[in-house]
């Protein structure tokens, strides 16, 4: 299972579309990419995503691979809205 950054920006997005973490959580290691989106110089590539919620709402996820203070690679979720 992936491991995820979440902080206060990336949770209040998700929550404006109904969403937490768990659930896009959830979405993301049953869904699939879909196609790559933009390239932040810093950042690197952003991927959209889209997965089932456990409660079958399907979404749509984008997100990037960020390094964290240890080194290790982890999800930081952009943001994800769905229906």
């Amino acid at each position: 299972m992936a491991e995820f950054i979440w902080i206060d920006w990336n949770i209040e997005k998700i929550a404006a579309h109904y969403l937490s973490p768990e659930e896009v959580e959830v979405a993301w290691e049953n869904g699939r990419v879909v196609r790559r989106g933009k390239t932040d110089p810093v950042h690197g590539p952003s991927y959209v995503s889209v997965g089932v919620c456990p409660s079958g709402r399907l979404i749509t996820i984008v997100w990037r691979y960020n390094v964290d203070r240890d080194g290790e690679e982890k999800v930081f979720v952009i943001t994800a809205f769905g229906p």
